[in-house]
């Protein structure tokens, strides 16, 4: 079943939507979703993976759709893009089309059309299908409540991973591979696996230590991983890592980076986001929220 996300704030949209898509619906080959804007429509992809096609109007309040498409290229490179702009707006369906969309409809919509542009654009989408992307869905699944905490849906190249020890303690993980003879999701699997095992035996063990009993494993296991801590009472966080792994802090005042075993005092509303090694397409992030 292909989920299809339509992302306008016209109300007519969701049933003309419905009434044109029914029998797909019914055959169980379409699930339609709907969004208002670009905000409603990146919160509900986060609770719904695995989004195929977004339908997005350019004009929305809030977040418009040329936005929208910067953060689907940042956080969901292979769910593919139409956009809906009104007729002849050449210079707005370039702009588009620049920002990664993959097929475009105009004003006043005509559903035949958008049916065959949704039609093209499913022959074109292809599913992260790893073993490592279900394993992440599954970890993720299992991220200790009430710290707002959320992950990118990008193709996944690093592996994440969030548990609590005690009521006040939550430990963030986050490992990425160095090509290596051995494929990479056994390696991120077994790396992984031996991270966690030793944070829950000493949460104070030595990074470099690690290091060199993981290449007792195998010489071909090298990795960058990060092990983040965060104490939900004092809301205070800090973090190491064996490689490139950033943690942003994003407070009212903007945005800095966070050296390796700096301490960081958040207040309410302060967001940690933990960007993988080389590059910020995956992301580990939460939010300092009031304790219940």
């Amino acid at each position: 079943m292909a989920k299809i996300l339509f992302v306008d704030d016209e109300p007519d949209i969701e049933l003309l939507a419905k009434q044109k898509f029914r029998k797909q619906i019914a055959n169980s080959e379409f699930e339609i979703l709907f969004a208002q804007n670009g905000h409603e429509a990146l919160e509900l992809m986060r609770k719904e993976p695995g989004i195929a096609v977004v339908v997005s109007d350019v004009n929305m309040p809030e977040m418009d759709g040329l936005t929208l498409l910067d953060k689907l290229k940042e956080n969901y490179p292979t769910t593919k893009a139409i956009v809906v702009s009104a007729y002849g707006d050449t210079k707005t369906l370039r702009a588009a089309m620049n920002k990664g969309a993959f097929d475009f409809v105009t004003k006043p919509v005509d559903f035949n059309d958008l049916a065959d542009a949704i039609e093209r654009t499913l022959a074109q989408y292809h599913p992260p299908s790893s073993s490592l992307y279900s394993y992440q869905l599954m970890l993720a699944s299992l991220f200790p409540h009430r710290i707002d905490l959320n992950y990118s849906h990008s193709e996944t190249t690093v592996l994440w991973d969030a548990f609590a020890t005690n009521t006040s303690l939550t430990v963030l993980i986050g490992v990425s591979i160095i090509p290596s003879p051995i494929p990479s999701d056994i390696a991120i699997g077994i790396t992984h696996a031996f991270l966690k095992s030793t944070l829950i035996q000493d949460l104070n063990f030595s990074l470099s230590e690690w290091t060199e009993k993981l290449e007792t494993l195998s010489p071909f296991l090298k990795a960058e991983v990060l092990v983040g801590s965060y104490y939900k009472e004092s809301h205070v966080f800090t973090y190491k890592t064996t490689g490139e792994f950033k943690a942003h802090h994003i407070s009212f005042d903007g945005q800095t980076i966070l050296s390796p075993s700096q301490t960081a005092l958040l207040n309410l509303g302060d967001v940690i986001m933990l960007t993988e090694p080389h590059s910020s397409t995956s992301h580990l992030s939460f939010t300092c929220i009031q304790e219940e």
